[in-house]
């Protein structure tokens, strides 16, 4: 009888607690705003083939961010997003609140999955980790697994299952805080693509 009682009580104390880490992450990504990390991305299948990777560099400051790899890179400045992809020499431009532009944020990506998800967590040494399930079929997001330090909440990796299509992991590293950049840096240099096909899906 005292285990029937007991353990609702754990279960809603775990989903708080993964709840509670997840918003010190965001406030940690926001007061250190603006950010430069390391950026490694990988996409997988759902066998776990890896089909793509690329590194480079994000910047963050709230609704901005930038992210330049070799093979793609991605600008946002709260209103517009620009997506160059060097394999077809395009820049793709969709504003910034679709899905496709919020998708790249790591704060919109952590706000979004806090509702309609089913959170946990569980600590590994220095590290925290939070996993958060689709409770409906109607997502494109099936699951996120964040992880970040357990006590300084510097987040270091997602990853991110999609509805039949694999998944991605993002690795963070190199985190930088308080810098200051430009309001450029947030703009697609479109003069420095002058072959580059634009298309406009605003």
């Amino acid at each position: 009888m005292l285990l029937f009682f007991l353990l609702p009580a754990v279960a809603f104390s775990q989903v708080m607690d993964a709840t509670v880490f997840i918003d010190k992450v965001m406030a940690k990504l926001k007061n250190d705003a603006a950010l430069e990390m390391s950026y490694n991305y990988k996409v997988y299948d759902d066998l776990g083939k890896q089909l793509q990777s690329d590194c480079g560099t994000m910047i963050l400051d709230g609704d901005c961010y930038a992210l330049l790899m070799e093979d793609m890179k991605v600008w946002c400045d709260g209103k517009s997003q620009w997506s160059y992809m060097e394999a077809v020499d395009e820049i793709y431009v969709t504003d910034a609140k679709s899905d496709e532009a919020q998708n790249m944020s790591p704060l919109y990506i952590m706000e979004t999955c806090r509702y309609g998800y089913e959170s946990s967590i569980i600590f590994e040494g220095d590290t925290a980790v939070v996993t958060l399930v689709a409770q409906g079929s109607d997502g494109i997001v099936d699951k996120v697994e964040l992880a970040a330090e357990s006590k300084g909440y510097k987040l270091q990796s997602m990853k991110i299952s999609l509805s039949g299509q694999g998944y991605i992991v993002v690795e963070l590293d190199n985190y930088k805080a308080n810098c200051k950049f430009d309001k450029t840096a947030f703009e697609c240099p479109v003069k420095e693509f002058p072959a580059a096909v634009v298309v406009d899906m605003r």
